[in-house]
């Protein structure tokens, strides 16, 4: 028997289906970043995929992994078939998100060609279907951790010109040497073979301005102002950059250049797709600014984003605007998130420029909440909450079981605060958003995303405002090619679609309990404010009487002390 095992794992050997390769890989680990050791093995079987760590991976790195292994055999086509063990260090934990997948694809192809890999090069990138290295985020983040390992070189994705100012930054102030790498090919020359990855200028970073059927959707009409607000911020702070060195030449022109693609989005009515790039514009550019001026003042941005939540006034919620003022609520509660969340106290000079590209998310978000008060319908019926509270207890019950990943289980926890403050609209629109992605995950994961369901998704007509916003951008995410992203804001606007279905369900169930209750709430609202308005008078009367009798008294005590002054000199 022993004489089987040893000519079985011989045999194996003589195959190549042996060797193990590590390298430290940036990685979303528990509820924060940094890096981990990977180590990933060849083993006898039939090209499955395993990975073992503890507690377990999510669905993202496990999509990740297996994408790493298919495209890492399509470049090494003659390699045998092997098993691909991954295993990652046991104190690691949780571990989420896609963007090791650069890097698991190099290592693969090592091990399958039998090639030995540079040390000093940390990876971060997706990985495609097709070689692509994709975009990922916190990238300052990660290459802070390499150069804290003494890694000399970060390869990360060709990024945007916020991105790559703050790379720039970072080699400036720790030594490492950023590469920038389109395709996994570029960095496996770099890795194996040291060749160079040729880097693209700033001044080539403009995106194109894009051509696109006609999106005609008469729900939409409404929400063309919010854009348009949206693109004038990004355009008010993009003016306010002065200076003619070449540097800020690049910087005013390719924000001039984004505003044009957000106003040919607009014009081709893609009204959402041009907000949402003019809102992720408008943070980095108003980081920029704060940057090229010296002026990162971070007490007084937080102050501003204070000073503008404060400052939301919203209309009574009826039965016309409700969709409008959920929405408005939910970009408050972010905001409000971004203003508790960042710490302001005690940073480094770099650390500040994250802090408050993070303020700029609570700054965007509090202008939107504005833009869609502005924006909602006059008329209808005074509508209450409360109805739709059980509904909110569900459908976070629903998410809570549903949610793994940072990102959901952060948007999960605003959902419940929205519900202890009684905005249980925004609760339900928040936790729809958690058990939709989770799903689309799911389906992405299982290979159950086609185009053809696309297509027939985008078909569908959709109920409620929201479902009407997120499936233009569908249709925007469908021609530039993202098609699991498309899908993945399908899912949501179909489950907003439901929402919004039931919510009016029970609008319509309980109308009179509902006005009720408002009218009460207002009446006991008057009274107290009544009872304190009487409570200051009064306090203001004590006041001034103290103060006048305190007056008479060191009137009666002056005289009562000059006549005994005098008394005394006479």
């Amino acid at each position: 028997m022993r004489l089987l095992i040893l000519l079985f794992l011989l045999a194996a050997a003589a195959f190549g289906c042996e060797g193990t390769v590590s390298q430290y890989v940036p990685a979303i680990v528990g509820n924060g970043g940094g890096l981990i050791e990977v180590s990933i093995s060849l083993a006898p079987g039939e090209g499955d995929v395993y990975a073992k760590t503890y507690p377990h991976t999510g669905m993202d790195t496990q999509q990740s992994m297996e994408q790493a292994v298919d495209y890492a055999y399509l470049l090494a086509d003659d390699a045998p078939v092997c098993n691909v063990m991954f295993k990652f260090e046991e104190s690691a934990g949780y571990i989420e998100g896609p963007s090791g997948g650069a890097a698991f694809t190099v290592m693969t192809y090592a091990l399958l060609e039998n090639r030995s890999m540079r040390s000093d090069a940390i990876i971060t990138g997706t990985i495609s279907p097709t070689g692509d290295v994709g975009p990922v985020g916190g990238t300052y983040e990660k290459a802070k951790g390499a150069a804290a390992v003494g890694a000399r070189y970060f390869i990360t994705p060709v990024s945007g010109l916020y991105e790559a100012l703050v790379l720039r930054n970072i080699e400036e102030e720790s030594g490492i040497i950023v590469l920038e790498a389109a395709r996994v090919e570029d960095i496996i020359g770099f890795m194996m073979e040291n060749k160079s990855i040729e880097q693209v200028p700033l001044d080539a970073r403009k995106r194109e301005i894009p051509e696109l059927p006609s999106y005609e959707v008469p729900e939409l009409e409404p929400f063309i102002p919010v854009a348009e607000r949206m693109i004038e911020l990004e355009r008010n702070i993009t003016e306010s950059i002065t200076g003619n060195d070449n540097e800020t030449v690049v910087i005013r022109e390719f924000y001039d250049n984004e505003a044009e693609r957000q106003d040919a989005l607009l014009e081709q009515g893609y009204a959402f797709s041009s907000a949402n790039e003019a809102f992720l514009n408008y943070i980095d550019i108003g980081t920029i600014a704060a940057i090229s001026k010296n002026s990162i003042d971070l007490p007084r941005k937080k102050g501003e984003v204070g000073i503008c939540l404060t400052g939301i006034e919203r209309p009574d919620m009826t039965d016309v605007n409700f969709e409008w003022i959920v929405g408005s609520r939910l970009r408050e509660a972010w905001a409000y998130g971004k203003y508790n969340d960042t710490e302001i106290e005690g940073l480094l000079t770099d650390e500040k420029y994250a802090a408050y590209h993070e303020l700029m998310y609570g700054d965007a978000w509090c202008n939107v909440a504005k833009s869609l008060i502005a924006e909602a319908p006059e008329g209808g019926s005074r509508i209450n909450e409360t109805v739709w509270k059980e509904l909110a207890e569900e459908k976070i019950d629903e998410a809570g079981k549903m949610a793994s990943k940072k990102d959901m289980l952060s948007r999960l926890e605003i959902a419940e605060k929205s519900f202890d403050k009684g905005y249980y609209g925004a609760a339900i629109f928040d936790a729809v958003y958690v058990i939709e992605m989770e799903r689309s995950d799911l389906d992405i994961i299982n290979e159950a995303v086609t185009e053809d369901n696309v297509e027939e998704m985008l078909d569908e007509e959709r109920t409620s405002l929201w479902g009407a916003v997120y499936q233009s951008h569908a249709a925007f995410l469908y021609e530039i090619g993202e098609i699991n992203v498309a899908y993945t804001t399908l899912r949501l606007a179909k489950g907003l679609d439901r929402a919004v279905d039931e919510m009016k369900e029970l609008l319509e169930e309980e109308p009179e309990e509902a006005v009720e209750e408002i009218e009460m709430q207002e009446e006991t609202d008057n009274i107290l404010l009544g009872a304190f308005i009487i409570s200051l008078f009064l306090f203001i009367i004590v006041i001034i009487l103290i103060r006048r009798a305190y007056g008479s008294e060191r009137k009666r005590y002056g005289k009562a002390n000059r006549a005994k002054q005098k008394k005394g000199r006479a």
